[in-house]
């Protein structure tokens, strides 16, 4: 998988676990989303890619489109799609949603310079 598609899904997932919204924040770049990215701990990164692959595999499989990810994102409803897709996704969710609540993990503040340096916008 390209690194950019795999950053991009990882930024997907990790919208997704901070509950929030996608919005576009130009400025940043490739290296900002690499950073964050290395910045997590083992753990959690393992938990963030395999949640990433399980959304790479809904859309090879035809489970979901990418507009139903888009939609998902950008209303802040991609964790329920992402748990329809196998009952590892919800576990994997609350593992990364309480490895940022307890500080392990990158916060919201990381999120918009990842998803504005791989160029995600909501429209």
């Amino acid at each position: 998988m390209p690194l950019t598609r795999n950053l991009t899904i990882l930024a997907l997932v990790l919208s997704t676990w901070l509950g929030v919204p996608a919005y576009a924040q130009h400025g940043g770049g490739q290296q900002d989303a690499v950073k964050i990215l290395n910045s997590m701990p083992p753990d959690v990164l393992a938990k963030v890619q395999a949640l990433a692959q399980m959304l790479q595999q809904g859309i090879k499989d035809g489970k979901l489109t990418d507009a139903e990810v888009k939609q998902g994102l950008m209303s802040g409803h991609l964790a329920e799609k992402l748990k329809q897709l196998g009952p590892e996704a919800g576990p994997l969710l609350e593992e990364i949603s309480a490895a940022t609540k307890d500080g392990t993990g990158p916060g919201e503040e990381s999120l918009m310079p990842l998803l504005g340096g791989l160029g995600i916008s909501p429209n």
